[in-house]
């Protein structure tokens, strides 16, 4: 046990010196048997404190034993209270009918008594209203005879005037049968005198018709030598026509030609930049059906048959075809993300294999890093949706906006984010600010170039356009 206790030494060294402090064996007994005491103490403590407050737990328990008892008696009182004021009301009702019912009583004896006085009086009156009705009754029957008879002559008389309209009826057809045919016989005698008159004035008109032909016959063959001589003049200048018109149908030719090999040079020009973005051509802007492609130069893909047409193919055709080509690329590199996020920015980290900056082990980078100044404003680079704004682990802040032909940005460690989920962005549009939230070291934007989920090099989409260029 005394092994235990042996003096030690303390030795403390400030301001290059040294100090030496013995820790004998009675401090320590010392402070062993203060560490027993106040051990002791709190757990003395601990025990009366957890009796304590079992013995409060178990007051309150009894008092709100007690609170729900008075309550319910509460309850119950108010219970009969209501029970009593309900039988006073039904008995208040009760006594307020029955009183009714007295004087309902009362007033039928009244009714009862003035009824059996009019029964009598009414005997009276209807003995008389019978004799009153005998008498009609004998009236009616003579009316009725005298109402028979003129029915009977007034039936006859309706007979006879029906008789006298039928006659009437048969006059007027008559009438009008006779004034038609008169009508008839006017309007073709004038008729025939219009016909008349107008075969004398046909006679005269072909008469001064012979004459003047006759004059025209004359006329005709003295103009026919000067007629003969504007014939001539006449096709000396379709001839001068015919060479002007051939001459601007090949100006229009050459005009054409030079339009086609313009719309060639833009589409190489086009197919180019999206060749180097890394994209297969073919999935994004399909030729059309039945064109082969091929490869010239350098970079930019010819095709064949968009150069050398066949022989039944015009050339207005061959122009369509390449222009209806150009506008469809050209609608096609409209929706590319071929501008930088910001200006001003310069690459930090590319993308590819590289040192991880926080474990130093080598990782894969699907972005492009731009640093640039602090809360730059970053922009869309292409037209799109956004489909996701918000924070993303390890991204920080980022925006992901949707583009056509399967594409997708995204721009991650920003300071604040400008756009909604489901918002449309316009190219060069500002939709944050550029900061380093996130996993990041400082400032820039990881910028990144998604096709249907498979990240691409955004430097390419870059440098497209400058390599075209150069």
């Amino acid at each position: 046990m005394l092994h235990f206790f042996r003096d030690r030494e303390i030795i403390l060294r400030s301001d290059g010196q040294i100090r030496y402090f013995t820790f004998n064996r009675k401090m320590q007994f010392s402070l062993l048997g203060v560490w027993i005491l106040l051990a002791g103490w709190v757990g003395f403590a601990s025990i009366g404190y957890f009796k304590q407050a079992s013995l409060i737990e178990a007051k309150n328990q009894a008092i709100w034993r007690s609170q729900s008892s008075y309550r319910e008696l509460l309850d119950q009182v108010s219970d009969y209270q209501l029970s009593i004021v309900s039988i006073t009301r039904d008995l208040k009702e009760t006594q307020s009918h029955l009183r009714r019912l007295f004087d309902q009583n009362d007033s039928l004896k009244v009714t009862l008594y003035s009824t059996e006085t009019e029964l009598k009086l009414t005997q009276a009156e209807r003995d008389r209203i019978t004799d009153g009705r005998r008498a009609l009754s004998n009236q009616f029957e003579l009316v009725g005879k005298e109402v028979r008879r003129m029915t009977s002559k007034n039936n006859a008389l309706k007979s006879h005037i029906g008789n006298l309209r039928g006659h009437l009826e048969n006059v007027q057809a008559q009438k009008a049968e006779i004034a038609a045919e008169r009508r008839a016989m006017g309007d073709r005698l004038w008729k025939l005198s219009n016909d008349l008159q107008g075969s004398i004035m046909r006679s005269e008109q072909l008469e001064t018709t012979i004459s003047s032909l006759r004059s025209d016959l004359r006329n005709a063959m003295i103009s026919k030598g000067s007629i003969t001589v504007e014939n001539d003049a006449l096709r000396a200048q379709v001839a001068s026509l015919e060479f002007s018109r051939d001459e601007q149908a090949d100006q229009h030719r050459v005009q054409m030609e030079a339009i086609s090999a313009r719309a060639l040079k833009n589409i190489n020009a086009l197919e180019a930049v999206l060749s180097h973005t890394g994209l297969n051509l073919q999935n994004i802007a399909p030729l059309p059906k039945g064109t082969i492609m091929g490869q010239g130069g350098p970079f930019i893909p010819y095709h064949p048959d968009m150069r050398q047409p066949a022989e039944n193919t015009s050339l207005e055709q061959e122009l369509n075809m390449h222009i209806d080509r150009w506008e469809q690329l050209r609608d096609v590199v409209a929706t590319m993300p071929l501008i930088g996020p910001f200006e001003g920015g310069y690459v930090s980290s590319r993308f590819g294999r590289r040192k991880d900056p926080i474990t130093k082990g080598w990782a894969m980078h699907n972005g492009l890093d731009l640093g640039g100044a602090y809360k730059t404003p970053v922009r869309s680079t292409a037209p799109g949706t956004v489909v996701f704004a918000g924070r993303r682990a390890y991204y920080g802040r980022v925006i992901d906006v949707q583009h056509e032909n399967g594409l997708m940005t995204r721009y991650a460690h920003l300071y604040r984010i400008n756009v909604k989920r489901g918002q449309k962005v316009g190219l060069g549009e500002k939709i944050g600010l550029l900061g380093s939230s996130g996993r990041s070291t400082g400032p820039h934007v990881h910028y990144e170039i998604r096709h249907l989920g498979k990240a691409l090099n955004p430097r390419k989409f870059l440098r497209a356009t400058k390599n075209v260029q150069q």
